[in-house]
């Protein structure tokens, strides 16, 4: 693991838009009901032409993200977490991505990786261990468009258990394609590592 500085809450919740913002649910979702393109538009925009000094996109980012999934509001995925979160941003080599925790939460996880809760174990599985959703289809999905596409892979973002184990809190299925591709990663992969007091309250470590 190579330490390459802090990093804001700006850039993780970026990462996390990133992830999310090609999923055709999530557009629908951030377009309304009524329908407003604008919207959309803006927050496209905020993801693929990222501008961390400017004001207003990080605040359309940070509202999408908490809105979604609870974020600065110890809800949602980030329930349980306060505002005493410091972050850092690693390198990872791939066989250190294996070693990601999967987060208690979801039921596809246990069933991919039951026996230590793994990336590793969960790249082993996912192409044979039927999880009764689509995360296996998503995961798969995910690891060709790998292999075809030099298009940036946003960070994975996780949390340091007390313990100095790294639980992963948004990039499941991304963490397992990047196992299961492991060779287009030479140089490894960034990872956003949060640490804190109120980690230990996350219930899903």
């Amino acid at each position: 693991m190579d330490d390459l500085g802090s990093a804001s809450e700006d850039q993780v919740i970026l990462a996390w838009l990133q992830a999310e913002i090609e999923s055709p649910d999530f557009q629908a979702y951030l377009i309304g009901n009524p329908p407003n393109p604008a919207t959309l538009s803006a927050a496209l925009k905020a993801a693929r032409s990222p501008d961390l000094r400017d004001r207003d996109q990080n605040g359309l980012r940070r509202q999408i993200i908490t809105n979604v999934y609870g974020f600065g509001q110890g809800a949602g995925s980030f329930q349980g977490l306060a505002s005493d979160i410091s972050w850092r941003r690693v390198r990872l080599t791939t066989d250190e991505v294996g070693e990601l925790l999967y987060a208690r939460q979801g039921a596809a996880w246990p069933i991919l990786a039951p026996a230590t809760r793994k990336v590793v174990e969960g790249a082993t599985n996912v192409g044979h261990v039927y999880t009764g959703d689509q995360t296996n289809m998503v995961v798969l999905s995910l690891a060709s468009g790998l292999c075809h596409s030099d298009k940036r892979v946003p960070e994975i973002i996780t949390l340091r258990r007390p313990d100095g184990h790294l639980v992963i809190l948004e990039g499941h299925a991304r963490a397992t394609a990047i196992a299961l591709e492991a060779q287009r990663f030479p140089k490894g992969v960034q990872v956003y590592v949060g640490d804190g007091p109120s980690v230990a309250n996350w219930p899903y470590l």
